[in-house]
């Protein structure tokens, strides 16, 4: 096993998210591992054209479990509290007009912007796409901005967010891969149209997660390797202790 598969495979397997499902769903968590190994091998070591075939089909049955799983949120319809608050806003929005020919011509801005169908689906489209792009709902449980009637949980230790970013500008030269820009783009259009009320949250993004990841600590280790021998070792045992002991700390969060 070379060292930036070990690295992924740690990435893969030391999180709650994976084991959560796999609790729940023993072919989700299968489907959803296999799909991963195969985006990593595709994106790290270009392989054949047989294995991105076979990645498609995997990703678009993981694509179908996230429609399937998710209860769907419409896009149009308002509770109570939420025309309450829209009423509050259509309020707030001053009468405009025009004079046209002695005549007063009024605009209904207010309308336009909160009160036609296709403006409300277009701003909770836009909410659905912003929650499932924060990185809080990943590594901190969506702290501070937890959801009513949603199962918060950390799904990647949260000391693992400054690999997740280094590797997302590691791997930015990179989108132009069919299937990096897929495992992206895919999930999030779809999250953005059905919501995110899901008990295991957005797992199609899952693969890319981990793929970012696993790049972000590949390219961190590669870095302090050139440290001098006698420096080298040290850090490296203080980073695995530093993360043994966050994971320890989510663990017991999420059982007690």
């Amino acid at each position: 096993m070379s060292q930036n598969f070990f690295i992924f495979v740690f990435v893969l397997l030391s999180n709650l998210w994976v084991w959560k499902i796999f609790g729940q769903n023993l072919l989700l968590g299968l489907l959803l591992v296999s799909a991963s190994v195969l985006l990593y091998r595709l994106i790290i070591h270009k392989g054949a054209e047989a294995l991105r075939y076979i990645f498609l089909v995997l990703f678009a049955l993981l694509l179908f479990s996230q429609w399937q799983t998710t209860q769907p949120s419409s896009l149009t319809l308002l509770d109570n509290d939420q025309k309450r608050v829209q009423q509050m806003r259509l309020n707030e929005y001053p009468p405009i007009g025009i004079s046209i020919a002695g005549k007063k011509l009024w605009i209904p801005l207010a309308h336009w912007f909160e009160g036609r169908r296709e403006t409300i689906a277009a701003f909770r489209i836009k909410k659905n796409f912003s929650e499932a792009i924060d990185p809080m709902l990943y590594f901190f449980a969506n702290h501070p901005r937890e959801r009513v009637g949603v199962e918060e949980f950390e799904k990647f230790p949260y000391i693992l967010l400054p690999f997740f970013i280094f590797g997302i500008f590691s791997l930015s030269k990179k989108f132009r891969n069919k299937s990096l820009a897929l495992s992206l783009l895919a999930p999030l259009v779809l999250i953005s149209f059905i919501g995110n009320k899901n008990p295991l949250g957005p797992f199609s993004l899952f693969p890319f997660l981990a793929v970012a990841t696993a790049t972000g600590i590949t390219k961190a280790y590669k870095k302090i390797a050139l440290m001098p021998k006698n420096k080298f070792k040290p850090v490296l045992l203080a980073l695995f202790a530093l993360f043994a002991l966050v994971f320890l700390q989510v663990i017991s969060y999420a059982k007690y």
